[in-house]
């Protein structure tokens, strides 16, 4: 889940947008080349996403709608003031961006990268969870 401020989330898609137009993103981030890793960190920089909720579901029988009202009942316990976009498919930079961000948390643990190729290095506030 992406936090953004809501006054902000039009700039916000068309940095996105803007962003990741025209790029060929890859199938696995850690297997990326390292020059492309490091241009699409810097495109993304602009997107001034304020925060990042990385949240797993280690309960396989949950299915993707249960696990979505599990995911925003979390968001509202830690950022109350945070209200979700009813309709996300007007945001296809941003979701495209969430999608970039999915593959970057499918590294394993112990694959560091340097900032200017981590792409969680764009969020201010990058926060790992479990449901």
């Amino acid at each position: 889940m992406l936090g953004l401020p809501a006054d902000r989330l039009s700039e916000a898609e068309e940095a996105a947008g803007t962003a990741l137009a025209g790029l060929v993103l890859p199938t696995s981030w850690q297997d990326a080349d390292p020059a492309l890793r490091r241009s699409v960190v810097a495109a993304c920089r602009p997107v001034g996403a304020v925060r990042l909720w990385h949240v797993t579901d280690e309960r396989p029988d949950t299915d993707a709608a249960r696990a979505r009202r599990d995911c925003l009942r979390a968001l509202a316990d830690e950022w109350p003031q945070a209200g979700p976009v009813a309709d996300q498919s007007r945001l296809p930079g941003l979701n495209a961006l969430l999608g970039l961000t999915a593959l970057v948390c499918r590294m394993p643990p112990e694959v560091w990268l340097d900032a200017e190729e981590d792409l969680l290095d764009i969020y201010d506030t990058y926060t790992v969870g479990g449901l």
